[in-house]
């Protein structure tokens, strides 16, 4: 499938009945946009999940067709209504399954939440997300991902409140508090409580056993807000790492003379912990000025605060916390290297 379907199809609690117990067959049952409604022991409130908003991120998708099937161990009756909202089933359909960040000759739905006023099919899925999301005035929402690279679990949120870290908790114990829009859905106002989940490399069983762990909980808890604190490491005003107008980037272990940048191939390996001031990440044109940017709050490139030229290999300059580091060069070139917090 190749386009985005403009229909949506909506399911009950009798879907429960029906889902096939193998996950790629619940994934070609799916016909576009697809929400699933599970009535819950509180009928007057409601949880809200969006998963696979991209293709090539499973684990929300996995975690959901496991509850939805029986499978999790531990499936009871919700503590409330949910929602479950599965946005670009078309995306994971295109082959090869779950490769594909978005459909062909489209672009990336979770750029496109704040578009307003647009024809075009992409913004009008987000619009329909956005309604069905409202429609049904939930108390919290979830919005599960797979990181663009093989990384620990961490959270996103543009809110630092007890409430939002009690719903990271579920999850995980690490929240990255940021201030970039980029159009995601997690950026809107929904007057309730909503993160990102980035539950680890989307190829690692730890990933799908955080978003199981963590949907079951999200569903079966009678109050998210019930404690007076949450053990929360928060990481704050990240900078976002993009390439400057067209130039290139690729992955190797060593200089490639067809791209502008090469960064080194493991640099994945950098999203597990924190990387020491002098850390050797590529190479760049040594006579030009780097073709990277990282633009701050303040509209101010920070790019040479945090990494420096020597006879064309880059390093950094500080320590610092990377993190989506991904060596996928179509991620890496239409939206960004990866995002970095200082320490």
């Amino acid at each position: 499938m190749s386009f985005l379907n403009p229909e949506v199809t909506y399911h009950d609690d009798n879907i429960r009945n029906k889902i096939p117990s193998k996950l790629l067959d619940f994934l070609r049952s799916l016909n576009g946009l697809t929400v699933i409604d599970i009535k819950g022991k509180d009928t007057s409130r409601t949880r809200v999940v969006t998963t696979l908003i991209h293709g090539n991120e499973p684990s929300g998708l996995i975690a959901c067709h496991l509850w939805l099937s029986g499978n999790s161990e531990n499936w009871m009756l919700p503590a409330t209504n949910i929602r479950i909202i599965i946005c670009n089933p078309e995306a994971a359909k295109s082959k090869p399954f779950f490769t594909n960040r978005y459909v062909q000759h489209s672009d990336d739905l979770n750029r496109f939440f704040a578009t307003k006023n647009s024809n075009r099919l992409v913004a009008l899925r987000a619009q329909n997300i956005m309604r069905l999301v409202k429609d049904v005035s939930p108390e919290a929402i979830v919005d599960l991902h797979n990181t663009s690279g093989i990384s620990p679990a961490f959270c996103v949120s543009i809110n630092d409140d007890l409430d939002h870290r009690q719903l990271v908790e579920l999850f995980t114990n690490r929240l990255i508090l940021t201030q970039i829009n980029v159009g995601a859905v997690m950026e809107q106002n929904f007057n309730c409580p909503i993160v990102t989940i980035e539950c680890g490399g989307a190829n690692e069983n730890s990933s799908h056993q955080i978003a199981s762990n963590g949907l079951l909980a999200f569903f079966s808890k009678e109050s998210l807000f019930s404690t007076s604190d949450a053990d929360v490491q928060v990481l704050k005003n990240p900078l976002r790492i993009e390439l400057c107008d067209d130039a290139s980037v690729g992955f190797s272990n060593h200089r490639l003379t067809t791209t502008d940048i090469t960064l080194r191939a493991d640099i994945e390996e950098l999203n597990q912990g924190l990387t020491p001031c002098g850390e050797f990440i590529g190479w760049c044109e040594a006579d030009i000025p780097l073709q990277v940017e990282a633009i701050d709050t303040n509209g101010i490139n920070q790019i040479d605060t945090l990494f420096e030229k020597r006879a064309g290999r880059l390093f950094t300059k500080k320590e610092m916390q990377l993190f989506m580091v991904t060596t996928v060069p179509e991620i890496a070139t239409k939206d960004c290297l990866f995002y970095t917090t200082l320490r």
